[in-house]
């Protein structure tokens, strides 16, 4: 009973968090400030930039194609045209 309970305080701790406002492509320090819940390096810039994870290019910003991929293996919108192995 009590692994039921942590489980289910884990995962409303995470549903609360809040999420910033921040843009694809804007700069960020942490997922925290970004309106897509993701702040990533390498997206075309030194620093961390706002991202979204996708499922198609079309949810991603003009511009902007889904076909990166994080640590975690999410799928995510980034500048440029589609890798040869995006969506």
């Amino acid at each position: 009973m009590k692994r039921w309970w942590c489980l289910a305080l884990l995962l409303g701790a995470l549903a609360c968090e809040t999420r910033g406002d921040k843009a694809a492509g804007d700069p960020c320090a942490s997922r925290r400030e970004c309106a897509g819940g993701l702040c990533v390096a390498g997206l075309g810039s030194d620093e961390p930039r706002c991202t979204q994870s996708c499922a198609s290019s079309d949810e991603c910003p003009e511009g902007w194609s889904c076909s990166g991929a994080t640590e975690e293996n999410v799928v995510i919108c980034r500048p440029g045209s589609a890798t040869p192995f995006g969506r």
